[in-house]
């Protein structure tokens, strides 16, 4: 369970002392990580590395949400799970294989949609919601429930050596700011990686950005994570970033 702590103790700087060295990090800014919770949803190849590295960093409580089972073909890029776990909820072996990690991340998982999960859980007060899916409407109706609850979001996606790294912090913006829909307009064919070209290190790298950049905004108090998206191409190894202008978002 996650722990209530007003000041570091020895054991917080024990887990976490070499990320504590990290100028931005700090140990107030390790102290602000044990507090904050976050959902990722999706627990394929981005979900399970992020899901990784964001425990890992010792955030305070982490909801893990995927309907889907683990297939033969997902483990060369899923690194949570392996041969015994086919059949399984990925979103369950993942909670198991992450509780081990630390005493101070609280893991909780969903074998369910973001929306069936919405339903029964009241999640106003997640500082920041992850999406890791390979959905284009599940990442549209996301973006448009963080934006209208105020919670930062950060969605990635990835196709064959191509990544996308897109962020809104809705938490310290107001309601006119761009949807995920504004910059990546919904069309009739709602693709998935299914029967993509997919690499593994591929999802490794995207994840990987996105991760440091949460880690970094999670530690400051007043959250800063910057709205913008980064066009990642891994074959020629440029990285673009656009910064987000304010526009009247008219979803």
């Amino acid at each position: 369970m996650a722990l209530d702590r007003q000041e570091p103790n020895d054991k917080l700087l024990e887990q976490f002392g070499r990320q504590i060295l990290v100028p931005g990090i700090d140990e107030q800014g390790q102290l602000q990580l044990s507090k904050r919770k976050i959902c990722i949803i999706g627990m394929g190849a981005l979900g399970t590395i992020a899901s990784q590295y964001l425990v890992r960093s010792g955030i305070g409580e982490v909801h893990l949400i995927d309907p889907d089972t683990v297939e033969e073909s997902n483990l060369h890029r899923q690194i949570n799970y392996s041969l015994n776990d086919i059949g399984k909820y990925k979103s369950e072996i993942s909670q198991n294989i992450l509780n081990s990690i630390n005493d101070v991340t609280t893991i909780s998982s969903f074998p369910t949609t973001f929306e069936e999960y919405l339903k029964e859980q009241a999640i106003d007060h997640f500082d920041l919601i992850f999406d890791c899916t390979d959905s284009h409407q599940n990442k549209i109706f996301s973006s448009k429930y963080c934006k209208k609850k105020f919670i930062s979001f950060v969605s990635i996606s990835i196709n064959s050596s191509d990544g996308i790294y897109f962020s809104q912090n809705y938490k310290n913006q107001n309601k006119t700011s761009s949807c995920f829909e504004c910059l990546f307009p919904q069309s009739k064919y709602d693709h998935r990686c299914l029967n993509s070209a997919m690499i593994g290190p591929v999802a490794g790298f995207v994840t990987s950005l996105a991760c440091t950049k949460i880690i970094f905004a999670l530690a400051n108090q007043d959250l800063r994570l910057k709205s913008e998206i980064c066009l990642i191409d891994l074959l020629t190894s440029d990285i673009n970033k656009l910064q987000l202008a304010g526009i009247k978002c008219p979803h």
